[in-house]
Formats: structure tokens, sequence, C-alpha cells
């Protein structure tokens, strides 16, 4: 009877360690989660915290257009041929900034054919698609039906290439909707974007304000020569990403209206969006971009 206890014993100690396995796996997991979410909350702060950043600076820039067109008034100077501004934020990481007058790119609703054909090929499209797809976006965003000569589309057209839905019949509201012309492909969807507006009320076309045009030299001059027309400087993009030491990244876009009758900033769209030209260079206004972003 006196073994009793030591075998008691035997079994109580592989019991108690077997318990604190338990306790100590159940505390680990804890404190991992409890990590995890730490983690999650702090990335998430960071995360308003860099694009409340880019939002403030978004509209500062905003106010600067403004104030140099509307109110006459000093403002940031920043280029406005959609060039890069690249700002080094000690201990933040690299702010970049583009501002693009709008003049200086191809209106999808107020270019005539002629303007479009010519300036597709100055971006480099072959003679035959720049045709096509000019012809196609006068027949989307007009009300008739009859297709353009040499290349137009209408609903015969659409149903030929197998599409489901026909022209729109209207004025573009975005330039994505250039995806549904029946010549659109991906490549020359890549080379139009950074060149065309719905906010180009004018219709001409600025080769100085276009950074891809002005690149090319005189022979993309030459072939606008007809269509140039000074900007009158009334609508403007803005572009603003904020890239963190760590790899994070910010940004905003921004369609902004300075004709003297909007309301408040005027601006037109706003939205997430974190591409932006680069690398870019230092520009003076960089000083004060700086001095904003720290305060």
């Amino acid at each position: 009877m006196r073994r009793a206890p030591a075998r008691e014993a035997g079994f109580v100690l592989p019991s108690v360690v077997a318990i604190l396995i338990v306790v100590a796996a159940a505390a680990a997991l804890a404190t991992q989660q409890m990590q995890t979410h730490t983690r999650t909350t702090a990335s998430r702060f960071d995360g308003l915290r860099l694009q409340g950043l880019v939002d403030g600076v978004a509209r500062f820039v905003a106010v600067s257009l403004i104030n140099e067109r509307v109110r006459r008034m000093p403002g940031l100077g920043l280029p406005e041929n959609g060039s890069t501004v690249a700002c080094p934020l000690p201990g933040l990481g690299l702010i970049r900034v583009s501002v693009q007058d709008q003049g200086g790119l191809i209106d999808l609703n107020a270019s005539p054919r002629p303007l479009l054909e010519d300036a597709f090929r100055a971006l480099g499209l072959a003679d035959r698609d720049a045709s096509a797809i000019a012809a196609e976006i006068v027949d989307d965003r007009d009300a008739d039906d009859t297709p353009e000569p040499a290349g137009g589309a209408e609903a015969p057209q659409y149903k030929a290439r197998g599409l489901a839905y026909g022209p729109r019949n209207a004025p573009y509201d975005s330039i994505d909707e250039l995806d549904r012309l029946p010549s659109m492909t991906r490549a020359i969807g890549a080379i139009l974007r950074p060149a065309v507006t719905v906010w180009n009320n004018g219709g001409g076309l600025d080769p100085t304000l276009n950074p891809i045009l002005t690149a090319r030299g005189g022979a993309v001059s030459e072939g606008l020569r007809r269509h140039a027309k000074a900007s009158l400087r009334q609508f403007y993009e803005i572009r603003v990403v904020v890239e963190t030491p760590s790899g994070a990244r910010s940004g905003r876009a921004a369609a902004l209206s300075v004709d003297g009758r909007s309301t408040g900033l005027g601006l037109l769209t706003w939205r997430s969006s974190t591409h932006v030209a680069a690398p870019g260079a230092a520009h003076p206004a960089c000083e004060t971009l700086t001095l904003l972003a720290k305060g």
C-alpha cells in the first residue's frame, strides 16, 4: 500500500505537464492572434494616414491651380504638360505629382475625324488602325445610323463582329468607353489612353501640352500643325502618388475645372489611382509640398 502515492504521483505529473502544454499553446496562439491584429490595425492606420496625405496634397494642388488661373495669384507653378514632379519626403518616402492640362489631349467628343486620325498616327498607330478607330469613335458618339466612310461601325458592323451591343450614339462620359469599339485592342488602348480625354471641349489640340506627342519630335509637330490650338486652360487632371520606404503606395487622380464658374474646388472626378509617370524630376514646388506633408 505504500507504493500507491508513487503511482498517483506518476500519473499526476504527466497530466500536469500535458495541461501546461495545452495552456502554453493556447497562450502562444492568443499572443500570435493579438500580434496579427495589432499589425493589421497598424497597417490600416498607416494606410489611412497615407491616403490622407495624398488627398491633402491633391486638394492643395487644386487650390494652387485655381489661385493661378482664376484669382491670378501665385501658386506652385507646377508643369502642366503631364510631366511628373518627384519630391523626396524625409522619413516618409517619395511623393510624385503631375498636372495635365486637358487642352493638350485629344478630346473624344469634340475632335473632328481628321484630328483623330492625324493624332492617332502621331501616337504610332498604323494608318489602317488610325482610320478605323477614328471612324468608329465618330459613329459611337453621333446619333445617326449611317456608318462613317472607310471604316465606320454602326449596329450591323458590331453584329458582324459578334458583339451583342451596338454603338452608344451619345457623347463619351469616360475614356474607358473606348473599350467597346469593334476595332479596339488592348495594345491600341494602351497607346491611346494616356493621350485622350473628355474634358477638352475646345476640340483643338495644344501639342506643347502633350508630352507623348512632343517627345516624338518634328515630324509629329508638322502632322498636327493644322490642328494646333492654344489651350483654354480650363480643365486639368491632377495625379498624386506617395510611396513609403516599405513599399506601401497610395494615390489619387482628380479632374478639375478652373473655368471660374465652378463652386468650391471645382472637382469633377475624384478616384483612387496609383498610376503616375515615373521617375519624375525635382521642382521648386517640392519645398512647399514637403512642408505640407510634414505638417
